[in-house]
């Protein structure tokens, strides 16, 4: 039967009980459908238009079987065409919605017709009656169909969903729920250049102030589509010149004040680097706590932050806060690595501890808890506050010094390399330091470390405990960049010796320096350094060191005590001037390197000052390897 000729009763009065049949033996009617739709809508009859419209809608909604005749027969392709809901009725434009809807839900033939009009979905957004069902048709679109995701990307529906739940358009818990998981397929479908694009840190703001409403439902999804943001590297550096820092730590201290006291236990685990084996991958709470806290750790070390941010800014007082509250936290490992990050300046080095007492704080911090994760970060903060100058005799008067030998035996690696890189930097220019370190005894509570061979004196000093905790065994470190504590310990006595053999100090160091040669083994974590290939600057700084302490005959016999018990130290010198004669040709262009120089002061030193003390092996390779050596000074 021919649609067309009959009046509109007969025509919706055919149409309803066409529809209500098996139409696949007979679908002529279905393909002059879109004509006559067409015919009236330019007739003026837009409610007729509207009604045949739902019918079409209700049917195909109903018989899934319908899908294909219908975008067959042009229905499908009509409606997308027809779709504009700045000139179409509400009503009308709702009822096109509903048609397409049904025709693509889990039709992948049918989505990709839809996909080139998605636009015009996203647009019937500007219409607040229509978001609901928009939503509906875009979420039937999308559903496990990656063109349809890749394309949501594009066209950002990110943020236009965002700002419809931030502006609370969309109020029903089904259509919230919709538009949540439209927020997760598109955000973990963005390219790096989405992500990375102008729109995105005005996203990630709804979505913070979103987590931060409290819709308990959909807290965690927010937080998790978030991460897929802030954890981008080039997003880092833009989120840096908002105010979005700060509501990440909003969210951060809120998430963790959900926690238990076994999820807090979980989150310091899984920070040092060792989280339950059952729990590894499992994207729980301590995995989201880890996540935020990196991705903050990124934000605040970029030198826009840095420009951004001062000690008075209202983000870093709360950071501030955090911190020296008494209750101490994951997220008081946060506020010390942005504190850290701050503190690189030593204006801000500075502040912290002469207006603020910061340092204070810490050393509570280092001498009470046993998180290895907490105890990393606040001792990270802690050697940036001791670079400036004027910080470390402050920082020895408090404490420090004494704390830092209970982090030198603390079974995590990587707390043992901080504590000696503190020292380190204590000890750099600093008589009154040095002085504590060679005189002072060790804590009476920690236990010297057993040195095969050696007995342990009556009274350790705190040297002592430094020199034997740089010779003992100890854990591999997680990774590469974090310090070393026998290498840090070594470097922190070459600092002393630096300090102390310069000329133009006013006090007399003699004394000193005879009494830090009186400590068993003081030479070998220098001969150490030289002796290992790794890390370059810490061997030209053993050379360095072994070469002040030959200067003097009590450093000499130090030095002379190692090259018998380890006899590979020449032999390490020897290895400076390797492929001898390419060696020469380089000394004779361009001079001896800064480490082949240190090399022959070294020789030098104990031919003048050592050779009374050697065995005669000794004494003959020490000159024999200093006369061949000659021939590159030449």
């Amino acid at each position: 039967m021919a649609l067309f000729g009959q009046n509109t009763d007969e025509f919706l009065e055919f149409l309803g009980t066409y529809l209500t049949k098996d139409v696949g033996a007979d679908s002529q009617a279905l393909h002059e459908l879109p004509t006559k739709l067409m015919e009236l809508d330019k007739l003026g009859h837009q409610d007729v238009c509207q009604k045949a419209v739902e019918l079409l809608g209700t049917a195909v909604g109903g018989q899934k079987s319908l899908q294909i005749p219908f975008k067959e027969a042009g229905i499908l392709g009509y409606t997308l065409k027809q779709l504009d809901p700045l000139e179409a009725s509400v009503e009308l434009t709702r009822q096109y919605l509903r048609v397409i809807g049904n025709c693509i839900a889990d039709n992948d033939e049918n989505r990709a017709v839809a996909l080139d009009s998605f636009q015009k979905l996203i647009d019937c957004f500007r219409k607040d009656d229509l978001t609901p069902t928009a939503i509906a048709v875009i979420l039937n679109l999308c559903n496990e169909f990656d063109p349809a995701q890749i394309q949501a990307a594009r066209l950002r529906l990110d943020s236009t969903i965002s700002e419809l739940l931030v502006a609370n358009k969309i109020t029903n818990s089904d259509g919230i729920d919709h538009a949540v998981d439209l927020l997760t397929w598109t955000t973990s479908s963005l390219s790096p250049a989405e992500i990375q694009d102008s729109s995105s840190t005005r996203t990630v703001n709804h979505i913070l102030d979103l987590a931060l409403a409290y819709d308990e439902d959909h807290y965690d999804d927010y937080i998790a589509v978030c991460l897929y943001y802030l954890e981008d590297a080039e997003f880092q550096q833009k989120a840096t010149e908002t105010d979005l820092p700060e509501k990440v730590f909003d969210v951060l201290l809120d998430y963790e004040s959900r926690l238990k006291p076994g999820d807090i236990h979980d989150v310091f685990r899984a920070m040092s680097g060792k989280p339950e084996p059952a729990k590894l991958d499992s994207g729980g709470s301590d995995t989201v706590m880890v996540q935020l806290i990196n991705c903050l750790s990124a934000i605040s070390a970029t030198d826009a932050f840095a420009k951004r941010n001062s000690m008075t800014s209202p983000f870093i007082r709360k950071v501030k806060s955090k911190m020296l509250s008494l209750s101490t936290s994951p997220s008081t490992v946060c506020a010390c690595i942005i504190l850290g990050n701050l503190a690189i300046s030593d204006e801000v080095a500075i502040e912290m501890v002469e207006d603020m007492g910061i340092h204070l704080t810490l050393i509570g911090i280092l001498s009470a808890r046993k998180e290895s994760s907490l105890l990393y970060a606040a001792a990270g903060l802690m050697r940036h506050l001791a670079f400036p100058e004027e910080n470390r005799r402050v920082l020895g008067e408090a404490g420090l010094i004494e704390t830092c030998c209970y982090l030198l035996v603390n079974a995590d690696p990587s707390v043992r390399g901080e504590g000696a890189a503190i020292l380190g930097k204590l000890v750099t220019s600093n008589y009154e330091n040095i002085e504590q370190i060679v005189y002072e005894t060790m804590p009476e509570d920690i236990t010297p470390a057993a040195i095969p061979g050696m007995d342990v004196p009556v009274q350790p000093t705190i040297l002592y405990h430094m020199v034997t905790q740089a010779l003992v065994r100890s854990a591999p470190l997680p990774s590469t960049s974090m310090k070393s504590a026998s290498v840090e310990i070594g470097r922190a006595i070459v600092n002393m010796l630096r300090y102390l053999h310069q000329s133009d100090l006013e006090c007399d160091v003699e004394p000193l320096l005879r009494h830090m040669y009186k400590t068993p083994l003081v030479a070998k974590p220098l001969a150490q350094l030289a002796r290992q290939g790794f890390f370059a600057e810490a061997r030209s700084d053993g050379l360095l060191g072994l070469g002040l302490m030959v200067q003097s005959h009590e450093g000499a016999a130090c030095v002379v005590d190692c090259l018998k018990a380890d006899r590979g130290l020449l032999v390490s010198l020897q290895d400076l001037f390797n492929d001898e004669g390419n060696a020469k040709e380089q000394a004779r262009i361009e001079g001896l390197s800064r480490d082949q120089q240190n090399a022959f002061v070294l020789l030098h030193g104990l031919v003048i000052n050592g050779t009374y003390v050697m065995d005669p092996e000794t004494k003959s390779d020490v000159e024999a390897m200093q006369t061949e050596l000659e021939q590159f000074l030449l």
